[in-house]
């Protein structure tokens, strides 16, 4: 049996990440989860070096719901991922927040993802406001896999 796959955030990002969802309750907040190409990155088990995010961005949510979906403004979306290409980032995922439910993903968030991906993905819930908890996300055969958490 594997062992379960991580996902690495250093702990200031945590902490942005976090911040970022609480000001924007009760809509759900989203954006990517990047690392700096010259960061450290850590390797696995084949010693294949796995990134740890270090940048959080948020992008504004234009969902015509926005307290129970998010949908990146496109305009946004687009010029951040320029910006980070200049500043040499490497996309790592995306995030988004559940200001009341749990940090398991639901069936609208499966929407335009592939079912595959290199990408993370990240559930801040704030069901329980006092005590955030991050999951993270792999995509593989359709179906979104627990990462475990590793600050760093």
């Amino acid at each position: 049996m594997a062992a379960q796959q991580k996902g690495h955030m250093t702990h200031s990002a945590y902490e942005q990440l976090i911040r970022i969802c609480r000001n924007a309750k009760p809509i759900e907040a989203c954006g990517i989860v990047a690392s700096a190409y010259h960061s450290a990155f850590d390797e696995d088990t084949e010693g294949e070096a796995i990134p740890i995010v270090d940048t959080i961005i948020p992008i504004t949510n234009t969902h015509i719901d926005p307290t129970h979906s998010f949908s990146f403004d496109p305009a946004e979306w687009t010029a951040i991922y320029y910006d980070m290409q200049k500043n040499r980032q490497k996309l790592v995922g995306l995030f988004h927040s559940h200001p009341r439910t749990a940090a398991v993903p639901s069936p609208s968030d499966s929407e335009g993802f592939l079912p595959s991906s290199e990408l993370s993905y990240w559930i801040v819930s704030l069901q329980n406001s006092e005590a955030p908890h991050v999951q993270p996300y792999r995509r593989s055969q359709g179906e979104f896999l627990p990462l475990q958490l590793v600050l760093t």
